[in-house]
C-alpha cells in the first residue's frame, strides 16, 4: 500500500497585538524626527522669508554687551537704590516704577534684549522702553513675558520700524496689575541684575521660540475658545508647528509606503503609524497647554484665595482691562 504524504502549510506567525504597536509606535518616533529635521531644515533655509523683519540684522558683526543693573538710575521709584551690582526696587509712585540708562548703540545690532532679574510677583506687569536719538521725545515700549520672577529674552526687532536707527536710553517699567488690595509688587523687592543686547544667532532664535512655547501669557480674554499659545509677539505657535509634524510625517510615511521594495512595504501600516504620530503630537501640544493651565492655577490662587465674590471680581485682568477707568464698580458684584 502507498502510502501518500500531504506537506503542511507554512504558517505564518503573526506579531500580538502589543508588539505591533510597540513597532508601530518606534516607526512613528522615527517618523516624526525626520520631519522635525527636514522642517528645521526648512526653516533654517528659509528663516529670513519666513521672518523678513530680521533681514536688517543678519549682516551685523556686533558682539553681545552685558550691562550691570547698578548703572540704571531711577526715574520714578518710591523706595529702592543699589545693592551690589543690581538696581532694587522696593516701593512703586502711583502705581508704577521705572529705571532707565542712557545708552547709545545702533538698533540694527541687537534684535534681541535679555534681562536678568528677580523678585517680579504676579501682580506686576513689566515693559521695556527705548528712545531713539532722532526722536527723544518720543517713548516707545514692548511688554516683557514673565518666566517665573523674571522674564524672558524679548525680540526687540517686533517694535517694527519703532526700533531703527540709534537708540540712546533703554528703561524698565513696572506696573502694578489691576487687583486691588496690591501693591507696590506685592511688597517684594524687585533686583533688576543686568541687561545684554544680543546680536543676531541662531542659538538667540532657538532660545526665543523656546522660551515663547514654554512661558504662555496668562489670562487672555477671548469670545471664543481659542488658545493662542504664546504671546502675540511670539515668532513660532506651536499648533501650526505641530499640524506641519503630522502632514510632514504622513508624506513621508506613504512615500517610503508605495516608494520603496515590497519587502519594506510590508513592514509597517501607514493608518496605523500616522495615528500614532497625531497622538504624540497631541501630548507634545496639550503639554504645553497643561504648563499653561497650571501656572493659571496658581495665578488664580494666589489672585483670589479667602476673597468675597466682589474682590474676586475686581481682582480680574480680564474684566479691569475692558473698563479700566473704575472697572464698572457700579455693577459689582454682578458683572
Amino acid at each position: 500500500m502507498r502510502a501518500t504524504t500531504t506537506e503542511a502549510s507554512p504558517i505564518v506567525a503573526s506579531a500580538p497585538p502589543k508588539n505591533v504597536w510597540w513597532i508601530t509606535l518606534k516607526h512613528a518616533v522615527i517618523a516624526l524626527a525626520i520631519s522635525a529635521l527636514m522642517l528645521v531644515a526648512i526653516y533654517t533655509i528659509w528663516f529670513f522669508d519666513f521672518h523678513p523683519e530680521f533681514e536688517s540684522f543678519r549682516h551685523s558683526s556686533a558682539t553681545a554687551v552685558t550691562i550691570s543693573g547698578k548703572r540704571f538710575r531711577p526715574v520714578m521709584t518710591g523706595g529702592g537704590g543699589i545693592t551690589g551690582d543690581s538696581a532694587v526696587i522696593t516701593e512703586f509712585v502711583d502705581g508704577q516704577a521705572i529705571v532707565a540708562l542712557r545708552r547709545r548703540f545702533d538698533a540694527g545690532d541687537y534684535p534681541f534684549i535679555k534681562l536678568e532679574m528677580e523678585g517680579l510677583t504676579r501682580f506686576t506687569n513689566a515693559s521695556i522702553f527705548w528712545r531713539l536719538a532722532k526722536e527723544p521725545e518720543e517713548l516707545y515700549t514692548l511688554p516683557l513675558n514673565r518666566s517665573g520672577d523674571g522674564v524672558t529674552q524679548v525680540a526687540m526687532v517686533y517694535g517694527g520700524d519703532n526700533y531703527r536707527g540709534n537708540v540712546q536710553e533703554l528703561g524698565v517699567a513696572f506696573f502694578d496689575g489691576p487687583a486691588l488690595g496690591f501693591s507696590n509688587n506685592n511688597d517684594v523687592p524687585i533686583q533688576l541684575k543686568s541687561i545684554e543686547l544680543l546680536p543676531f544667532s541662531g542659538a538667540r532664535v532657538a532660545e526665543q521660540i523656546f522660551e515663547d512655547w514654554t512661558n504662555p501669557p496668562l489670562w487672555q480674554g477671548y469670545s471664543n475658545n481659542i488658545v493662542r499659545g504664546i504671546h502675540k509677539n511670539g515668532m513660532v505657535f506651536p499648533n501650526l508647528i505641530l499640524n506641519l509634524l503630522v502632514a510632514t510625517s504622513a508624506i513621508i510615511l506613504v512615500a517610503v509606503r508605495y516608494g520603496f521594495s515590497a519587502k519594506l512595504r510590508e513592514r509597517f501600516s501607514v493608518s496605523r503609524t500616522v495615528l500614532v504620530v497625531i497622538g504624540l503630537c497631541w501630548v507634545m501640544g496639550d503639554s504645553l497647554r497643561w504648563t499653561w493651565r497650571i501656572e493659571q492655577l496658581i495665578d488664580t490662587h494666589e489672585r483670589y484665595a479667602g476673597l468675597p465674590l466682589e474682590e474676586r471680581i475686581r481682582n480680574n485682568p480680564i474684566r479691569c482691562g475692558r473698563f479700566p477707568d473704575d472697572c464698572r464698580a457700579d455693577l459689582l458684584p454682578y458683572f
